[in-house]
C-alpha cells in the first residue's frame, strides 16, 4: 500500500523559502554555524549526562546502589560534553582531523578493491581507482587542513540548502492551486 503525504502549494512554498533562508544564513556565517552546532551538541551531551546520573540516583535507594559503570559513563559523557561545549573550535578541528583519517582509509580501501576486480571489467576498475584516489586526496586535505575543511563543509551544506530551497520554490510555482506534486 503506497502512502503519500499530500502537499499544498503553500507548504511547498514555505519549505522552499525556509531552506533558502537557512542556506543563506549558513553561507553568511559558515564558521559561526559550525561552532554553534558543536557547542550545541556538547552542551546537549553534558545535560544528558546529568540527566542520566539524576535518573540513576532517583531509582537507587543509595548512591552505592548505582553501578560504577553508569557513574563513570555519565562522568565521561559530562566531561566530553563540557569540553566540546566550552571549546568548540578546537574540538571541531580534532573531529575533522579524525574524519580526514577515516576518509583516507576509505579511499585506500577503494584503491585496494579496484585492483582485486576482475580483468574483464577494466572500465569499472578504472572508475573505482579514480574514486579511491580522489577520496584519499580529500582525506589528506581534511586531515592536514582541518581549519579549511571546517569552513568549506558548511559552505557546501549552505549551497545545497539554497539549491534545494530554490527547487522547492520552482515546484511550488509549477503546482496548481490544489494540485499535489508528482513524486
Amino acid at each position: 500500500m503506497e502512502e503519500r503525504i499530500p502537499y499544498s502549494r503553500f507548504s511547498v512554498t514555505m519549505m522552499g523559502a525556509l531552506l533558502v533562508f537557512l542556506g543563506a544564513a549558513i553561507l553568511a556565517n559558515p564558521g559561526d554555524v559550525t561552532v554553534f552546532m558543536v557547542r550545541l551538541v556538547g552542551f546537549a551531551c553534558a545535560i544528558f549526562a546529568v540527566m542520566m546520573f539524576v535518573g540513576h540516583l532517583l531509582r537507587a535507594q543509595a548512591i552505592d546502589a548505582i553501578p560504577f559503570e553508569e557513574i563513570a559513563g555519565a562522568g565521561i559523557l559530562l566531561l566530553f560534553g563540557a569540553v566540546m561545549g566550552l571549546f568548540p573550535d578546537g574540538f571541531a578541528k580534532v573531529l575533522f582531523s579524525v574524519l580526514g583519517v577515516l576518509i583516507i582509509l576509505s579511499g585506500l580501501g577503494d584503491i585496494a578493491r579496484s585492483h582485486k576486480m576482475l580483468a574483464d571489467d577494466e572500465q569499472k576498475e578504472r572508475v573505482t581507482l579514480r574514486i579511491g584516489i580522489v577520496t584519499v586526496a580529500v582525506g589528506v586535505f581534511v586531515t592536514l587542513l582541518p581549519s579549511a575543511a571546517l569552513r568549506i563543509v558548511p559552505v557546501l551544506c549552505g549551497a545545497a540548502l539554497v539549491l534545494d530551497g530554490l527547487s522547492e520554490l520552482y515546484i511550488a510555482l509549477r503546482m496548481g492551486e490544489t494540485e499535489e506534486p508528482k513524486a
